[in-house]
């Protein structure tokens, strides 16, 4: 009898986990010439964003909290990016890019590789509600990667905890690069 249970068990928490769990249709672009491995600490750079209080400290803390778990550490004093994060409430025509998966293409490719890679152009039309949030580099402020969610606007995420969480992460989780640890 209790051979039935386990399976029974399993499958209830698949299905459980997938209404839990939705993640928001995700866009990111990012610097084909990025040295990610030079990346080590971060902070935040924060403009007027049109989110209540409560949601920006979510969103803002759910990143922390992410790129920590990955390896960065959090360092206002001297961070080598800084995050930002914002609100899109109206419709837009938006320019984004073509790329290769970001794991693949920072990780297994050559600088010379790198060097002459074409960034491919897209338009995308951002509906209502896009989540957007940006890594940029702190020695020349150009941008690293950039992750943004356009699916918010069928719903408003900012009254419900949980649906900020997943949409920061739904962003956050197309970020592939992990630190490279160095041995003490």
């Amino acid at each position: 009898m209790e051979k039935v249970y386990i399976p029974l068990l399993f499958l209830f928490l698949f299905i459980s986990g997938c209404f839990v769990s939705k993640e928001y249709p995700v866009e990111y672009d990012y610097n084909f010439l990025g040295d990610f491995d030079d990346y080590k600490s971060f902070d935040f750079f924060m403009f007027e964003t049109y989110l209540p209080e409560a949601p920006k400290k979510l969103v803002k803390s759910t990143i922390k909290s992410h790129l920590e778990l990955l390896g960065y550490k959090y360092d206002p004093e001297n961070p080598s990016f800084y995050v930002s994060y914002f609100y899109i409430n109206d419709s837009l025509k938006y320019k984004g890019y073509d790329q290769p998966r970001m794991e693949s293409f920072v990780k297994y490719r050559s600088d010379t590789q790198k060097e002459k890679e074409k960034y491919l152009e897209k338009k995308l039309n951002i509906d209502k509600g896009t989540l957007v949030i940006n890594f940029t580099e702190t020695d020349d402020y150009s941008m690293i990667w950039q992750g943004y969610t356009t699916d918010l606007y069928s719903e408003n995420i900012f009254d419900d905890p949980r649906k900020i969480r997943v949409a920061v992460l739904s962003i956050l989780n197309n970020y592939s690069y992990v630190p490279q640890r160095k041995n003490n």
